[in-house]
């Protein structure tokens, strides 16, 4: 009995692993045909259609702070370099308890002002408000507010932003010289189009200067090297996938663009959850299906961000939860959506998707190959099935892997060298060994703890971005 039973979980997770293969494959191939199709295109590509003063939308970016005393600074110097005509920058100190108002205010000449604030969504109180210009005519605001959390904080932002368009903007992120062009060209392209996810990129080991990447040097720390094939596997594969049939659920908090008025309809960021970017973009989903209206979320890999990952064991597991806990989060509270064929795609597939190969694929690479190896050593089970369930969990993930890799390298125009790709490709081999499973169960950890965390928002170590002065002697 204990053996058939045994027998049927190595069945399913056999199969689990082999579907999701399936279906990572399908992206990829995907991908790689879209992001083809889109290098073609750009040579035919007129600038001249976004910079017109006939053209152009203007931007509000929102930067929600707590405690980035040391990496703010580097944020707003990063988008004084924007290409692009009319933006605002307003920075919302949620509460900290470290200099990070005083870094703003000293840093850029800002002056307290009296302002009265027209509240469209709910936030916390302001408890200061301060003004400035940096390159003489980028204007600049800083609201210092109760705190609330990173969605509140967002929230604040929202009612102070003069224009339709908003993006949301981490204060550890530093965006480059193009990024706010290319990120707003698919509005400006389908005035359907209410979001759009940005393309995130691992900034530890990079070097910028004036918003242009001038050195990408390989990464030292192992923690940051996984971390950043992931970004390539996760930014250049499933969700070009999923912008092709409008089916993407999540936007990246740490840059995206987002229509004003669309945000405001659905009452704003859900101040409730530390999942507040992919609980935003399911609700607009939700909200223009419902009333039955045309709609687009697009992602651009072109829009790039680059943002620091955590190079310390302990915060890269409470990041790692916390992204967890926010999935379960948006998922429990949108169920109704799931297998419902009103929602189309969104939620007889996309919502599917992550309910069974996002949320729960933790599950698999934790217990699922323990129980399938213990078995082995059992009696329980034939070396063949092994070495075929291994063979697919080892080998599509290290095919996925280095596809994304050359796919990065080819996307972007070599931005990698030789050494780099060596040891990325290397990692991807041996990520499968430890460091897959040790990520799927800070991710069940989400799970056990979800009750007492679900509102916790868990600091991570940030440091000062990379200086060219630190660098121009090698």
């Amino acid at each position: 009995m204990m053996k058939l039973i045994i027998d049927a979980i190595n069945i399913f997770f056999f199969y689990y692993v082999f579907i999701y293969a399936i279906v990572f494959f399908i992206s990829t191939i995907s991908s790689v045909l879209e992001l083809n199709e889109d290098i073609r295109k750009r040579k035919y590509f007129n600038r001249l259609s976004i910079t017109s003063n006939d053209n152009y939308v203007p931007v509000s970016i929102l930067v929600p702070a707590y405690n980035e005393e040391s990496t703010v600074a580097d944020c707003i110097e990063s988008l004084a370099y924007q290409d692009y005509p009319d933006y605002e920058i307003i920075v919302i100190d949620d509460g900290s308890s470290d200099n990070t108002s005083s870094v703003v205010v000293d840093r850029f000449n800002l002056k307290k002002v009296a302002k009265p604030i027209r509240r469209v969504v709910e936030c916390k109180n302001e408890e200061s408000i301060y003004e400035g210009v940096i390159n003489d005519k980028i204007k600049i605001t800083l609201v210092r507010k109760e705190n609330g959390g990173k969605a509140d904080a967002l929230n604040m932002g929202i009612n102070v932003s003069n224009y339709p368009l908003f993006i949301s903007l981490d204060a550890d992120s530093i965006l480059q010289k193009d990024s706010l062009t290319n990120i707003v060209m698919p509005y400006m392209e389908d005035d359907t189009t209410i979001a759009v996810g940005g393309n995130i990129k691992v900034s530890n080991s990079v070097v910028l200067d004036n918003g242009e990447v001038v050195r990408i040097l390989t990464p030292k720390n192992l923690l940051v090297i996984f971390q950043t094939i992931e970004y390539f596997r996760v930014f250049l594969t499933t969700r070009v996938w999923f912008n092709k049939f409008n089916g993407n659920l999540i936007i990246s908090g740490a840059f995206g663009l987002f229509k004003k008025s669309s945000v405001i309809n659905v009452g704003g960021y859900d101040t409730n959850t530390i999942g507040e970017d992919m609980d935003l973009v399911v609700k607009l989903h939700s909200f223009y299906r419902k009333n039955k209206l045309q709609y687009s979320i697009k992602y651009s890999h072109k829009a790039i961000c680059w943002s620091q990952v955590p190079e310390k064991y302990k915060d890269l597991k409470n990041q790692r939860r916390r992204w967890h806990i926010g999935l379960i989060t948006s998922l429990y509270t949108h169920k109704y959506i799931l297998l419902n064929i009103k929602y189309g795609l969104v939620g007889v597939f996309s919502f599917l998707y992550f309910t069974v190969f996002e949320m729960f694929s933790c599950i698999v690479d934790v217990f699922g190959l323990g129980v399938i190896i213990l078995s082995y050593f059992l009696g329980f089970l034939n070396i063949d099935f092994l070495f075929t369930f291994l063979l697919i969990y080892i080998g599509y993930s290290i095919v996925i892997s280095i596809a994304a890799i050359i796919l990065e390298n080819y996307s972007f125009k070599n931005t990698l060298n030789f050494k780099s790709i060596f040891i990325y490709i290397i990692f991807s081999v041996l990520e499968s060994f430890g460091y897959r499973q040790v990520c799927g169960w800070f991710r069940l950890s989400g799970f056990f703890g979800y009750k007492k965390r679900k509102y916790q928002w868990s600091k991570i170590t940030r440091k000062s971005q990379n200086k060219i002065t630190n660098f121009e002697n090698l």
